[in-house]
């Protein structure tokens, strides 16, 4: 039998917050015609300068699909899916490399950069509540832990 474990319950903590915020994220998108995933994508190519992933990795050019792809930790095919509808939907276009024209490069089109701006109420909206407990100083040893966190789970797959 499993006994209670400190660490196993912090797990289930993340995890379970993980799924909420899912559910709130596709609650969110689901009305503007994105998957949560869909709207993801779209905010790291907008260049959201609270994503980690740009703390770890500097980009200076648009981003690639096999970029995104090692972001999200998901294979190649699973997000050139997500790419593929959000070039149907127009959110997104693709352009040649400046160096490499073989290659492509993503970038948000007007229209998708128009819809993350309608978005971004309802977000800082749900993210001021979820937080609104906290002192400044709290949500900074809080950005902390979580960036160790990431940072020791990384470490130990590259």
């Amino acid at each position: 039998m499993m006994e209670k474990d400190t660490g196993a319950r912090i797990i289930w903590h993340i995890l379970e917050i993980s799924n909420l915020l899912n559910k709130y994220g596709d609650n969110i998108s689901q009305e503007v015609g994105l998957t949560t995933q869909q709207w993801l994508i779209m905010l790291y190519l907008a260049g959201d300068p609270n994503i980690p992933y740009f703390d770890r990795e500097q980009h200076t050019k648009p981003l690639m699909a096999s970029e995104l792809a090692e972001a999200f930790n998901v294979s190649r095919p699973n997000i050139t899916n997500l790419i593929n509808g959000l070039l149907k939907k127009g959110m997104v276009e693709q352009i040649a490399d400046d160096v490499d024209r073989r290659k492509k490069r993503l970038k948000l089109t007007a229209k998708g950069a128009a819809l993350l701006k309608k978005l971004e109420p309802g977000r800082k909206n749900f993210n001021n509540n979820l937080l609104k407990d906290f002192t400044a100083e709290e949500k900074d040893q809080f950005v902390d832990y979580l960036s160790h966190c990431n940072n020791t789970i990384i470490g130990h797959f590259k």
